[in-house]
């Protein structure tokens, strides 16, 4: 009499398709974070673009110079106070007056615009003037105030710069926003050749 083979599963074959399950949701977790780090950084990048946009126009509507101070994590918006006009020095003591002429970019306040932007935790900004890359440290830790790395001038002209924003859980791409000094702000893909 023939052996009837008994119907069923091994437990290696359980394994073996546990296995093969585990690697294929790892696979789309990964390019799932891939698309989340993009999507953050795009999002970050255009509202960085348009608060800049937004700014340029301010600028030039209001008749005031902007600067923006920044570091790897904050962007402050910054107003150049005249010291010598009597709209900014009016009401200043002798004291305040002095902190004035060291540093005649005071942090903007009033109006309609944001006056600061927090970079997202994930979020590195890499900023580059005439092709060098700036140390953040001289803008906001200055003794005498914050001092502006961007300038927005009511001209309509501003600073030509280009801004790295790389996502600390992909490094396979940045975004760049960059400006020729006259023309619209450009935003861009860049991914990083392997």
């Amino acid at each position: 009499m023939p052996k009837q083979r008994q119907q069923g599963v091994t437990l290696l074959e359980i394994l073996v398709v546990l296995m093969l399950i585990g690697g294929l949701m790892g696979i789309v977790m990964l390019n799932v974070g891939d698309d989340q780090a993009r999507k953050d950084t795009k999002q970050f990048a255009q509202q960085l673009q348009l608060w800049l946009g937004a700014l340029r126009e301010e600028s030039v509507f209001q008749n005031l110079d902007f600067g923006v101070a920044m570091d790897s994590e904050t962007l402050l918006l910054l107003s150049y106070q005249d010291v010598y006009s009597q709209e900014f020095s009016a009401n200043l003591d002798a004291e305040a007056l002095d902190k004035l002429r060291k540093n005649p970019w005071q942090p903007h306040s009033g109006g309609r615009i944001k006056t600061e932007l927090q970079t997202p935790d994930s979020l590195r900004m890499r900023l580059f003037l005439d092709d060098e890359e700036v140390d953040f440290e001289e803008f906001l830790a200055n003794e005498d105030g914050p001092l502006p790395a961007l300038l927005l001038l009511s001209s309509d002209e501003y600073t030509p710069f280009s801004l790295m924003l790389e996502h600390d859980h992909d490094a396979s791409f940045y975004y760049q926003l960059s400006g020729d000094g006259f023309a619209p702000l450009r935003l861009e893909l860049q991914d990083y050749d392997d």
